[in-house]
């Protein structure tokens, strides 16, 4: 079962796993980045950034988090992505910036590099950090939008507990579990090679979801049978493109009334979605599994999560 379990994590992280063009196109293998994080509590405050989906702006699209480089002044941003297992650079917008800027503290070494940088107010120390040939290296210097150098994944809260505040864009990050809320508040879910699966019930059926912070654009991407089961009567259908590693898929939304009930909430779905281009055998594989599909951050814009890694414990708060 383990060894099944890896190899679904593995497919759908490769298949499903899709966000803007800012998102990482890494392979989640196993990387051991050697980051020096802090070992007290700290917050961050975070900005979305938009997009266009189904032919509407959709405000949500990406969680970024300010960064600066020691010895340089500019502030970059790397996207937070729980659909990561670990942090990365771009390595040609990170070779751009310690051209014009040789005194931060950026030494690239071939695919990894050592940098001190601060997400927000806190510093980080990388002896070592990925590097990935994704994108271009064009930064322009006097425009003040977000210029996105990199990914923050799931080794920022490897064995830590996150919560992330969406209302009030606010994502804290403690060495220790949060003992405020009784021990009732809490759910178990699954942790396995870095990646969340949340328990859930999706029409009255109970099930996982793999949940990606760095996916904001659908409440509930899943089969094409049970997106076509939540369905309201004669919803029209949407599609949309999306870049999926080196392949452009299709992605089709239709309107549910349904809700998805999760750690004691029953939230709206909206709009359920299936992707055209995944294979009978991947949708086999997640039935088998009692995997259901995927969510990320359209799903709990009302909500605060909170999520304990290291005793595989979270929380949904309104």
């Amino acid at each position: 079962m383990q060894n099944l379990k890896k190899t679904f994590i593995l497919t759908i992280a490769c298949l499903v796993c899709f966000t803007l063009p800012t998102k990482s196109q890494s392979t989640p293998q196993a990387v051991e980045n050697k980051l020096h994080l802090p070992t007290t509590e700290y917050t961050i405050a975070f900005k979305w950034q938009g997009d266009s989906v189904l032919n509407h702006w959709e405000k949500h699209s990406a969680i970024l988090i300010p960064v600066k480089l020691t010895g340089c002044p500019k502030t970059f941003y790397m996207q937070f992505d729980l659909g990561s297992p670990y942090s990365l650079f771009y390595q040609k917008k990170l070779q751009t910036i310690t051209i014009k800027y040789p005194k931060a503290k950026a030494t690239i070494n071939g695919t990894t590099a050592t940098i001190d940088f601060s997400i927000g107010k806190t510093k980080i120390g990388a002896e070592k950090i990925v590097m990935r040939d994704f994108g271009n290296g064009n930064i322009d210097w006097n425009d003040n939008s977000p210029i996105i150098i990199g990914t923050l994944g799931v080794d920022l809260i490897d064995g830590k507990t996150m919560t992330l505040d969406y209302p009030k864009q606010k994502l804290t990050i403690s060495p220790e579990a949060v003992t405020l809320l009784k021990s009732s508040t809490y759910t178990s879910f699954t942790y396995f090679r870095r990646s969340v699966i949340l328990p859930a019930k999706v029409n009255g059926k109970q099930t996982m979801l793999f949940f990606d912070t760095g996916s904001s654009r659908y409440s509930l991407l899943t089969d094409q049978k049970t997106v076509l089961a939540l369905a309201t009567t004669n919803a029209p259908l949407f599609t949309s493109k999306v870049s999926s590693w080196d392949k452009v898929l299709t992605a089709n939304s239709l309107s549910t009334t349904a809700n998805i009930e999760i750690s004691g909430q029953a939230i709206p779905i909206g709009y359920a979605t299936y992707m055209e281009g995944v294979s009978s055998a991947q949708v086999e594989m997640m039935t088998k599994l009692g995997i259901g599909g995927m969510t990320g951050n359209k799903l709990f814009l009302s909500y605060k999560l909170i999520l304990d890694t290291k005793n595989k414990k979270f929380a949904l708060l309104k």
